[in-house]
């Protein structure tokens, strides 16, 4: 594990996690990458070889940078860590962008990138969710079956039959 990149430990951390490849969709950047939501369609993180002085930095060699989606709370306590700067090519009240140099731990980026992939997922409409408490209401069931019938993310599962 040593001899290979935190990139592409990350890379194939979210490959193997969450199913999706990389996307290159520049081919004047052929190193730059999207991953997107499969569900969504939407871009979760983003992957990219920077020069420095583009972020602010000194230096001569390109750096390995990822932007995630994250809250704004967040990515202002963020920005306070090694390792963390404003968002890179992306807005900058929900994105922020990790350099891949190892300065930050691979095991406090795969949190964050959990988290971000759960900001793009689908959200469902509040009718939806209303619907599905009334059913449960009306079907004399407790108010924490109707907890307990949501997946992970808060989307309900499918009814359940009597």
């Amino acid at each position: 594990m040593a001899d290979t990149s935190q990139r592409e430990r990350i890379t194939r951390y979210i490959q193997d996690t969450y199913g999706t490849q990389a996307e290159y969709l520049w081919a004047d950047s052929p190193g730059n990458a999207i991953f997107r939501h499969s569900a969504s369609k939407k871009w979760y993180a983003a992957m990219m070889r920077i020069l420095p002085e583009k972020l602010g930095l000194t230096g001569e060699e390109a750096l390995d940078v990822m932007d995630i989606k994250c809250s704004t709370i967040m990515i202002g306590s963020l920005l306070s860590t090694k390792g963390f700067l404003p968002a890179y090519h992306m807005n900058k009240n929900h994105w922020t962008s990790i350099v891949l140099d190892n300065s930050v731990p691979d095991d406090q980026i795969t949190p964050l990138l959990e988290l971000s992939y759960d900001n793009v997922a689908p959200k469902r409409r509040k009718s939806v969710l209303c619907r599905q408490r009334n059913r449960f209401k009306t079907q004399g069931q407790e108010e924490s079956a109707y907890e307990n019938a949501l997946e992970p993310g808060g989307r309900p599962n499918p009814p359940y039959k009597n």
